[in-house]
């Protein structure tokens, strides 16, 4: 038989079990699409961070000021290294929806045509006039908003409800969405939020640089200037070049992506070789008849491998399709979330990995039965379907045999396994990965949940609460006094450089009450200790920290030596972070080194009932109550939404992969189980001649499933604990600590999948064997 011959047989064997065919195509093309999907969305990505920078012009330094006039704006051209500046106005408030009150900042704009920083575009409608407001896009997210709407506000001068009326909506790439922060950004004249405030001047200043590089020596002599000019400033969130808001959870996203793909190139290689072999299993007796009159093993190599090709060709093409639909349908959910536009581009490199890594793998996978049917000799392929010759006489025959006590149908079921060894092999194996693969990512999905859960845990305030002015630190008994308050400290939260690596510093009382340390190693810093710092795991392990290191601090341009005497495990810089950990020091000592010795304006705040209901109630009280100061005041319950929010897009890639891994073991117990019918025909027509009926032939095929389940699901109860063990290093290393979580609950559901995964896929063979008529399956050769 010459290679065009070999070919269209390949072909014909194709078109001869299409469904077979079109699951198996899929199969690998789910793992090339995973592939194109990863390497696109990855480059587009990278791209739309550099274009958003560029075409937006963010700003760099991003400073809280208080009551800022614009002449400080020709002093700051004047400071090295500044690029421009602008100054804006900004208020957090709350603005109703539906029957809740929500966060709301607005932002004032002294003129709207001449922005130069952190720039955003209008989709719909215009520019506002005094008594409008432009809100963000995603705010439609969250409530049916319209233009010319009325939106319902607390003003910040009575904390009287007053409306604005929605004149547009705005996409800002500076600011994440709103569905993931939990807070609107809404633009509005810069009079207005002046009003608010109550002063002539601006309260936020956007800095750009010449040159990132050089921030922190920047830093300092904004700072100075600031001083002299009597401006009274916190310290600057200073933009990570490196990084960008939600980098993280992008990259934990792109980790299971990438399992997600090596998973479904694995079980489509375990598919491609149960289909193969169930069509060498169909055509034993065209083999042996080739063999007969002269083919060669080579030949029969040949063939199989040409059905192997034409599998990875026709797979790997719809995988390309896929995978661009895919990434391009990943890329708008990314690009939503992140407030861009993102033109989709099919990376050439995850075209030309998928091709290679689709037909490269699809091929090793057929030299397996391509191998089994070469080396079959001939009389034993005439021999065609059938028992085996030694069928029965093997340990595993003899062992099943003492199942005498289950009803006749479930037992011949499970002595069917023993039947074709090597294809109930390969079969248990593709249900035994598809059970692992269920308890992996079910336990990752509730280590990634308990781990949220754990670090909010960490921290005892329901409220974060600030002031446009500074107040005494003792101003935290002030607060207890408000009704339903039950505690309040002074801390103090800035952005600071640790031997020359960003991190958070927090200032928190040395005997705080709600910050409850979970030490990795070491302890807690003392009251009389001035030069003790605790440092977080994840910073901890990204710089090696260990110990009584002693570390330069870098706050505001001031530097100091401190020793680590603490590691704690805190994850909750979970959302946006763009920093590599946090650092803990004592408050005293932080707000020396800012310069606010004995004046704090931001407080953690535990309330009596942690409820949001109760927790918004009593943020009113508290605005109500030091309506002066302008107080703005955050609920921690929207850190733990919008952590939640942001590992939404990890648990659809867990549970895809899941939908995946139980396909293939699906469309494995169909192949096996169609080749059971195909090879028992007569057996299915002595059935039916001797009165069998349709329930009996049903249970005992759905039965065989079954039996075919219940190793896979102990294979898989063994491979299943490594591998979410596995799956939750990999997002640690681009997330943060994670605590394996491995329910015993677990157990009992990958069962109950297992068996249901067998027991539907068992349900098409089974009603096709009952439907057999007698004198059919009788007359078969």
């Amino acid at each position: 038989m010459h290679v065009p011959g070999l070919l269209r047989k390949a072909l014909r064997d194709l078109a001869r079990r299409p469904l077979r065919s079109s699951l198996t195509i899929l199969g690998i093309a789910v793992g090339v699409a995973g592939l194109v999907a990863i390497v696109s969305l990855g480059q587009n990505i990278a791209q739309a961070q550099a274009e958003t920078y560029a075409n937006t012009s963010q700003a760099d330094l991003d400073y809280w000021v208080w009551n800022a006039s614009p002449g400080v704006l020709r002093a700051l051209e004047s400071v090295p290294n500044v690029d421009r500046a602008e100054l804006r106005a900004s208020y957090h408030t709350k603005w109703r929806v539906g029957t809740s009150w929500r966060d709301i900042e607005l932002i004032g704009i002294p003129n709207f045509g001449t922005i130069t920083l952190n720039q955003f575009a209008i989709v719909a409608g215009r520019v506002p006039r005094p008594g409008e407001v432009l809100i963000e896009v995603s705010a439609r997210d969250i409530a049916p908003l319209e233009l010319e709407q009325e939106i319902v506000y607390r003003d910040g001068q009575d904390l009287r409800e007053r409306t604005l009326t929605i004149s547009g909506f705005s996409r800002s790439p500076s600011y994440l969405s709103s569905v993931l922060t939990s807070i609107t950004r809404a633009y509005l004249p810069a009079s207005e939020v002046r009003r608010q405030l109550g002063i002539e001047g601006y309260n936020q200043l956007l800095v750009r640089l010449h040159d990132v590089r050089r921030a922190q020596e920047t830093v300092s002599r904004i700072n100075r200037l600031l001083e002299r000019r009597g401006i009274w400033h916190g310290a600057p969130l200073i933009r990570d070049p490196q990084s960008f808001p939600g980098k993280r959870e992008l990259d934990g996203l792109l980790v299971l992506l990438t399992v997600f793909s090596t998973v479904g190139l694995g079980v489509s290689s375990f598919l491609v070789i149960n289909t193969l072999l169930a069509l060498l299993a169909e055509q034993v007796r065209e083999v042996g008849i080739i063999k007969a009159i002269g083919g060669s093993r080579g030949q029969i190599v040949q063939l199989y491998l040409y059905t192997t090709a034409i599998y990875g060709l026709a797979g790997t093409l719809v995988g390309l399709l896929l995978g661009a639909l895919v990434g391009w349908w990943l890329l708008r959910l990314v690009a939503a979330l992140g407030n861009v536009e993102v033109p989709f581009r099919l990376a050439p490199r995850g075209v030309a990995l998928g091709t290679v890594v689709g037909l490269g793998v699809t091929l090793l996978a057929g030299l397996i039965p391509a191998w089994v049917g070469a080396r079959t000799p001939v009389r034993l392929a005439l021999q065609g379907y059938g028992i085996a010759p030694a069928f029965g006489r093997g340990w595993l025959e003899k062992s099943l045999r003492r199942l005498a006590h289950l009803p006749p149908t479930l037992a011949m079921a499970a002595r069917n396994l023993a039947r074709r060894k090597g294809r109930s092999l390969v079969t248990i194996s593709v249900i035994a990965l598809a059970a692992a693969s269920f308890l992996a990512t079910q336990a990752t999905r509730a280590s990634v949940n308990r781990t949220i859960d754990d670090a909010f845990v960490t921290y005892g305030a329901d409220v974060w609460v600030w002031f446009s002015e500074p107040v005494g630190k003792d101003f935290a008994q002030q607060i207890e006094s408000v009704p339903g308050v039950h505690s309040a400290e002074a801390w103090t939260l800035t952005d600071c450089w640790l031997e020359g690596v960003p991190a958070r510093l927090w200032g928190v009382p040395a005997n705080t009450r709600l910050y409850r340390p979970r030490l990795q190693e070491g302890r807690w810093f003392a009251p009389e200790e001035t030069d003790s710092i605790v440092v977080s795991s994840e910073l901890a392990a990204a710089q090696d920290v260990r110990l009584g290191d002693r570390l330069e601090l870098e706050v505001a341009g001031r530097r100091r030596e401190a020793e680590v005497v603490g590691i704690a495990i805190d994850n909750s810089i979970l959302l946006g972070s763009t920093l590599a950990g946090k650092v803990f020091a004592p408050r005293d000592v932080v707000a020396r080194l800012l310069g606010r010795q004995g004046v704090a304006d931001f407080f953690a705040v535990a309330l009596l009932n942690g409820s949001p209901a109760y927790v918004d109630r009593t943020i009113a009280e508290i605005e109500r109550e030091f309506r002066p100061l302008r107080p703005g005041a955050q609920p921690t319950y929207t850190d733990v939404e919008s952590a939640r929010k942001a590992s939404q897009l990890l648990t659809l890639a867990l549970a895809l992969m899941v939908l995946l891994v139980g396909l293939v073991g699906a469309i494995g117990v169909v192949n096996t189980l169609g080749l059971s019918v195909l090879e028992r025909r007569r057996e299915i027509g002595v059935l039916r001649a001797i009165g069998a009926t349709n329930r009996p032939l049903v249970v005992a095929f759905v039965g065989e499933g079954v039996a075919m389940a219940m190793p896979g699901w102990l294979l898989g109860l063994i491979l299943g604990y490594p591998l979410g063990r596995l799956f939750t290093r990999l997002m640690e290393g681009v997330l943060f600590r994670i605590d394996y979580v491995f329910s015993p609950s677990l157990i009992g559901t990958s069962l109950a999948f297992a068996l249901a995964l067998a027991a539907a896929a068992s349900v098409g063979p089974a009603l096709a064997a009952a439907r057999m008529p007698a004198q059919e399956a009788l007359r078969y050769e």
